[in-house]
């Protein structure tokens, strides 16, 4: 697949992207087209004076009131320019800011989020935006989020078939920590993250006591 060249890319709108119909209509725009992905400066060490010492380039989301991430994409330079003038436009592929969005652990893509149009690209787009597998994507965020709650030892994420299986570790069942073995721990964190859930349609599995393999 050939790579797409921006190199003479003068953020005219891309109108495809901003004027779409409909959800389906925005993502054939979107894989087709450009989009704008703004970057700015975050300051890695400030000096005793407050200003920066060092810094890298990063790209920018934003956070719901519901905790989501979104990366914030743009149509052309003029909506990029009304949310903030000082940010970096690089023009990129619509599989690229996908990827990117998914990189950064963002559950969505905005687009010209202080207009003319805000539109939203969901996480189950991104992922066919950027070729990946649904249930792979859902198995590595499974597995962060177990190790998270239960440490790396104790649970293993299985893919089998359409789903995905938990599988808590008790190498050692006199020994083993009751909360790891605790069938009701792990629906209760799988269920304070809906995110996962909405991933895996066919369902989750849990097997306690069962091995790494």
């Amino acid at each position: 697949m050939a790579v797409a060249d921006f190199s003479n890319d003068d953020g005219s709108p891309d109108h495809s992207i901003r004027n779409a119909a409909d959800p389906q209509a925005l993502l054939d725009a979107i894989q087709a087209g450009r989009l704008l992905v703004a970057v700015v400066a975050q300051a890695d060490e400030i000096d005793a004076h407050g200003a920066d010492k060092s810094s890298h380039m990063s790209v920018v989301s934003m956070v719901s009131a519901d905790g989501r991430r979104g990366l914030l994409a743009f149509s052309g330079l003029d909506s990029l320019q009304v949310w903030d003038a000082t940010a970096r436009p690089v023009p990129v592929s619509g599989s690229t800011a996908a990827q990117a969005a998914l990189d950064d652990g963002c559950e969505a893509m905005v687009i010209d989020v202080a207009g003319p149009r805000r539109q939203v690209v969901v996480e189950s787009d991104l992922l066919a935006l950027a070729g990946v597998d649904p249930l792979a994507h859902a198995q590595l965020l499974t597995q962060q989020a177990m190790d998270q709650v239960f440490g790396t030892a104790h649970v293993v994420v299985h893919r089998v078939a359409d789903r995905l299986r938990v599988v808590v570790q008790t190498a050692d069942p006199q020994t083993a920590d009751p909360q790891t073995a605790d069938p009701e721990a792990l629906y209760a964190a799988l269920e304070a993250n809906p995110r996962l859930l909405s991933l895996v349609p066919q369902g989750v599995e849990i097997v306690v006591g069962g091995s790494r393999d």
